[in-house]
């Protein structure tokens, strides 16, 4: 069984890996249907914790090309 590491909102925050606020976090959030975010982020209760390898991969993915 493959284990993986999931990261409260407020643990990325305050952990200064991403460039990104809270509001920041929150619009991706409301957004994430349409963001490509749904498959990385998982809502139990009311929390929403990421799965940081799939975060990741998304950050990649949006990274600009040298041409």
């Amino acid at each position: 069984m493959t284990q993986y590491q999931y990261i409260a909102t407020q643990t990325l925050i305050d952990s200064n890996r991403y460039p990104f606020t809270k509001e920041q976090f929150r619009y991706l959030l409301r957004h994430r249907d349409k963001n490509g975010l749904n498959k990385a982020a998982r809502k139990i209760g009311k929390c929403i914790y990421w799965r940081s390898d799939l975060f990741d991969e998304w950050i990649e993915s949006h990274a600009e090309t040298e041409d």
